[in-house]
């Protein structure tokens, strides 16, 4: 997709890796970045996401889910998860196209996930949009701890998955009550989730503090990203 700023940028896709405990991966995190048309600079979607309009958004995920069409194969294979990132938008177009469900029924290693900040978010089984997207798909809560939703619709059971905050992490993981903490967290959490993963890993120390808890997936600039013409090479290089 092209979008135009200051200047023009263009979709580009790369993928992130969850790894379990015991080093393997649980799946990947399609992750999207504008890049310059003409120019050397590069954006992430959340500093982009406020002004991109909803028709945009649409266009970005037929783009996504086109790009998972043509690796398929390769999640297939492997069993491993894919985890897109969807708006309030993006869920009423999956609810109302008929076509689109149909090509979504082809890619069963897709989980959803949405952000904190999804519209009624806290009213969990009472929130219709998630209820029914829960009928159809697994869903993932992408950075619990940002400070707007409640346990809830976790309790509720409407996540698979649930991604801590990296930024949370990142300030709570400096804390000498991070272990106690996240370990409270988990025995609070993993009756109503399969996963719970640690993001913001960015360097060796906090990999071996998170490793020490045994229970918790990671991710986070630790790992290298990976272009989508790399995923095998990366795969067996693992």
């Amino acid at each position: 997709m092209i979008l135009v700023l200051d200047t023009q940028y263009r979709s580009d896709f790369y993928f992130q890796p969850v790894y379990l405990p015991q080093g393997e991966v649980l799946g990947v995190e399609l992750l999207v970045n504008f890049v310059g048309v003409d120019a050397p600079v590069r954006i992430p979607t959340e500093l982009v996401a406020p002004v991109i309009k909803s028709e945009q958004q649409v266009i970005l995920f037929h783009e996504q889910i086109e790009l998972l069409e043509n690796y398929q194969e390769f999640f297939k294979a492997q069993n491993m998860v894919v985890w897109v990132n969807i708006s309030a938008v993006i869920v009423d177009e999956v609810l109302a196209n008929s076509a689109l469900a149909s090509r979504l029924a082809q890619l069963p290693f897709i989980e959803f996930s949405i952000n904190e900040n999804f519209p009624e978010l806290n009213h969990g089984n009472e929130n219709t949009r998630l209820v029914t997207m829960c009928k159809h798909y697994s869903l993932a809560l992408a950075n619990f701890g940002a400070g707007v939703a409640t346990t809830k619709p976790i309790f509720d059971g409407l996540f698979k998955r649930v991604f801590m905050d990296k930024l949370f992490i990142h300030k709570q993981i400096k804390q000498r009550s991070f272990e106690p903490f996240m370990l409270a967290m988990l025995a609070q959490l993993t009756p109503f989730c399969e996963t719970l993963i640690i993001t913001g890993i960015d360097d060796d120390a906090a990999r071996k503090k998170v490793l020490s808890l045994t229970t918790f997936a990671m991710q986070g600039n630790y790992w290298p990203a990976i272009a989508p013409e790399a995923l095998t090479d990366w795969f067996h290089s693992n």
